[in-house]
């Protein structure tokens, strides 16, 4: 253990952990629009937890991100890691990660200017929207063709576990009634919900 570096195991950690916190995303997300929890769970809290989760997320990333960079093995440049495919190192697993990363910078952009920019924020906040879908099953495969520790039981375990409980999510929003007005607002409009 003492002959790896440092920088190798947190590039991994922080990995793993960006990775689970997107998937924890992705799950409030399917929560806050779906009745899964019913009266249980009111949604300006899960708003809040998506949102906070989204951004701890991000951050993880950009740690992520940083420690590649000062990693003495590979030694990525910013462009390499800004721009797919011109990786030195797993070109296409890493090129899969960098367009995850792009796919979740505007929606994390746009949800923090949505409220200050009316109807026209919350119409191209939702566009961006579904490229932060998009980003989970890239940021997966990443993980599954770059990480070292993919097929690990215990990594197995949380890829099983989050793709189950996603598809679970997805499932029920195509099936369970849609949420009442006051669900719609905590996502589409959270400023009136704040001054309720």
């Amino acid at each position: 253990m003492a002959e790896i570096p440092w920088t190798w195991l947190a590039i991994r950690a922080t990995g793993v952990t960006a990775w689970g916190l997107l998937s924890a995303v992705v799950i409030w997300g399917l929560l806050l629009r779906t009745q899964i929890l019913g009266r249980y769970a009111h949604p300006m809290r899960l708003l809040d937890l998506h949102r906070w989760l989204g951004a701890t997320a991000l951050a993880f990333l950009l740690a992520h991100m940083a420690l590649l960079l000062i990693d003495p093995a590979v030694q990525f440049t910013v462009t390499q890691l800004l721009v797919p495919g011109t990786a030195p190192w797993e070109t296409f697993a890493v090129a899969l990660g960098t367009i995850a990363f792009w796919f979740l910078i505007p929606v994390s952009f746009l949800g923090r200017l949505r409220s200050r920019m009316g109807r026209f924020g919350n119409r191209w906040f939702q566009r961006a929207h579904w490229l932060a879908y998009a980003a989970w099953p890239l940021a997966t495969a990443h993980y599954i063709l770059a990480g070292t520790d993919a097929l690990a039981e215990w990594s197995l375990g949380l890829l099983i576990t989050a793709g189950a409980l996603i598809v679970t999510g997805l499932l029920a929003r195509g099936f369970l009634p849609a949420p009442g007005p006051h669900r719609v607002t905590a996502i589409d409009e959270p400023e009136r919900l704040t001054r309720a």
